[in-house]
């Protein structure tokens, strides 16, 4: 009944949209997809949400797909907001796309959506940091566009990845590098511990540049297997290598 009902809903929301006869190629710009819906914003709801007023009058609540803005309280929400208002003035038109299969989310139907002048919205909102990729299955026909425009906003530090936010409730924190307690961080390798009972000092042998065994292997008898430890071994042997063993063990 839930899924039937979601269904019901996608296809109400769905329905002005769907009537709406795509913009002509005289108006559109050239960067418009041809199946693109011409409307006109009529309010900023959020950072990756607004209304829309189809040419029939009908208002449809649409939202960004594959570009997720941070919520009210989160850090960079204002900037989120600033942005989208700065690319959608309200009264202008747009041109919006849905999908075939619709995508809604909050009572919005997630639409990839371009400026009066034919500028991509989802990839600049993400592209400049203020949103993020976000991917819904099966994906669509700019899921990579957005991922790589989130790439590109990761390596130049821009908006929410400029750096961490220290707001209480921080929208970044999800993908912000956590340092595990009792991680070491501020050097590529320890150092050096001194031990706590020192060595005796007859125990020490002179260095020497070749190694050279201090015992003599016993050899293995026919029933001796030559993977076991036979318990000659007297811990002088530094080049041996355990790793095989621990494995095995492991997999036992």
């Amino acid at each position: 009944m839930r899924v039937l009902a979601a269904l019901t809903a996608s296809a109400v929301l769905l329905a002005p949209l769907a009537a709406a006869v795509p913009a002509s190629a005289a108006t559109r710009p050239a960067t418009v997809p041809k199946e693109a819906v011409e409307v006109k914003v009529k309010k900023i709801l959020d950072g990756d949400g607004f209304d829309v007023v189809t040419a029939k009058g009908a208002t449809v609540r649409v939202g960004l797909l594959e570009a997720d803005a941070p919520e009210q309280g989160y850090c960079w929400y204002d900037e989120a907001v600033a942005r989208l208002k700065k690319l959608l003035p309200e009264g202008k038109p747009v041109y919006v796309l849905p999908q075939k299969e619709a995508v809604v989310q909050d009572d919005r139907i997630l639409v990839y959506v371009w400026t009066g002048q034919g500028s991509y919205v989802n990839g600049d909102m993400v592209r400049n940091g203020v949103a993020q990729a976000v991917s819904y299955y099966p994906e669509h026909a700019y899921t990579d566009w957005q991922f790589n425009e989130q790439l590109k906003a990761q390596l130049e530090h821009r908006g929410m990845w400029s750096g961490p936010c220290w707001a209480l409730d921080t929208f970044d924190k999800r993908d912000t590098l956590v340092t595990p307690p009792g991680a070491v961080d501020t050097a590529l390798s320890p150092a050096p511990v001194e031990p706590e009972v020192p060595s005796d000092a007859s125990d020490a042998t002179e260095w020497n540049s070749q190694p050279v065994p201090t015992t003599t292997a016993t050899p293995a008898t026919p029933d001796t297997d030559p993977g076991t430890d036979t318990g000659n071994d007297t811990g002088t042997d530094t080049n041996t290598d355990t790793g095989a063993d621990t494995q095995a063990a492991l997999l036992r």
